[in-house]
């Protein structure tokens, strides 16, 4: 995936991940509270995973440049 690509998918997952805070803010008792943490957890490792691959793309941009 390129750069483009993986940049629109970091951001709708911290549109996502802002959301899902508010719906924590929201919640009303600890059982609720508590999925939405899971939901938000989850989504912080997706959002680093795709970190991990954009770094990985620009490190493969970056090697092509040098050569």
């Amino acid at each position: 995936m390129d750069i483009t690509g993986l940049k629109q998918k970091i951001d709708a997952s911290g549109r996502k991940i802002a959301t899902l805070g508010n719906e924590y803010i929201r919640s009303k008792d600890e059982t609720t509270g508590r999925k939405i943490l899971v939901k938000i957890f989850a989504e912080i490792s997706q959002q680093t995973l795709l970190l991990g691959e954009q770094n990985s793309q620009l490190n493969r941009n970056l090697q092509g440049v040098k050569r």
